[in-house]
């Protein structure tokens, strides 16, 4: 038998996001990264039709921050999610999916972005918009920089903490963004 298959992960609405988990923390999100692919999951406690639809149409802005060796994934729906941030580190996902992906150096690259009922643990709504080519070209060099750099999870969970007190708010952050810019049209 070979361990090193993958099954696929489905996402559908009304089903649960991974079929292990039925609850989720409220107002929560995390970019996920396999194998240079991006997923947002933005959990919501019983999400309204409204903001479903704001979620699935409202303008998606997108923005990075980058500082001693700290990635900040930004983002904000309008209609539903203010600026919000979240810190990466390519050292931090599993070693199975840091893989670079395929080449973009020109091309848009998608960022599929999921609503989790976190009462259920269902998708409530799927989208996925682009990331300019600019973008993913600069999100893929920060990560590769921080390849190259050597990891202390201790130094980076105190780096991301001196971070927030300089920068009080995610706004904050989107204000001193290396890069920001509206993420591509849907193409769900």
């Amino acid at each position: 038998m070979d361990t090193n298959e993958h099954t696929p992960w489905r996402l559908a609405i009304g089903d649960l996001f991974t079929p292990e988990r039925t609850h989720w923390p409220d107002n929560r999100f995390e970019l996920r990264y396999f194998d240079g692919s991006f997923l947002l999951q933005i959990c919501e406690a019983s999400p309204s039709e409204k903001s479903i639809a704001a979620f699935r149409h409202g303008a998606m802005h997108i923005g990075l921050h980058y500082e001693q060796g700290v990635i900040f994934f930004l983002f904000r729906i309008d209609g539903t999610w203010a600026w919000s941030d979240q810190a990466f580190s390519i050292h931090l996902v599993s070693e199975a999916d840091r893989g670079p992906g395929e080449p973009s150096d020109n091309a848009f690259v998608p960022l599929t972005v999921v609503l989790v009922d976190s009462n259920t643990g269902r998708v409530a709504a799927l989208r996925m918009v682009t990331m300019s080519p600019r973008f993913a070209r600069t999100f893929r060099g920060l990560i590769d920089k921080q390849r190259a750099s050597p990891f202390d999870p201790e130094a980076h969970k105190r780096t991301i903490a001196a971070l927030y007190t300089k920068y009080r708010t995610s706004k904050d952050l989107a204000d001193a963004a290396l890069l920001q810019e509206r993420a591509g049209s849907n193409l769900v």
